[in-house]
């Protein structure tokens, strides 16, 4: 009787181990800076502190040059926003780091120009957006303001 138990666990184990790698292993893919295109616009996405993700319910990732392409891209009707599972943005301090878009702190400066002039960097903490503001200047926002 142990040794059914002991099958059946580990067949459960094996299940959901596959389910989770199905599902894209719930964080960011890579971008392949300089090689990888907008999914709206089809430039080059080349800068890392710009770069930045929508992965999708299905586990598909769409990657974008700049945070405006990716709100462009939804408000098009190209992904549903149901269908959404997570935003990513590059942390601007952290080059190549993606996290997910609640929760970061944004600024907005006409100074940063980012590659189609969204001008939004993104940061882990208020503190680094703060330093980041006392050279670039520009505003802070959340993430529902750049959907307005």
């Amino acid at each position: 009787m142990n040794s059914i138990r002991l099958v059946s666990l580990f067949a459960l184990g094996v299940v959901l181990a596959l389910a989770v790698q199905a599902c894209g292993g719930g964080g960011p893919e890579p971008i392949n800076y300089g090689h990888d295109q907008c999914g709206h616009c089809r430039m080059t996405v080349s800068d890392a502190r710009f770069g930045c993700q929508l992965a999708t319910t299905k586990g598909r990732a769409y990657n974008f040059d700049d945070v405006q392409c990716m709100i462009d891209f939804v408000k098009a009707g190209n992904v549903a926003p149901e269908d959404v599972a997570e935003y990513y943005l590059p942390d601007y301090s952290h080059a190549n780091k993606l996290l997910p878009s609640e929760g970061l702190f944004l600024l907005k400066s006409e100074s940063l120009k980012s590659p189609m002039r969204g001008d939004v960097a993104a940061f882990a903490t208020r503190e680094e957006l703060a330093k980041m503001q006392e050279t670039h200047g520009g505003e802070e926002l959340i993430w529902a303001d750049l959907w307005k």
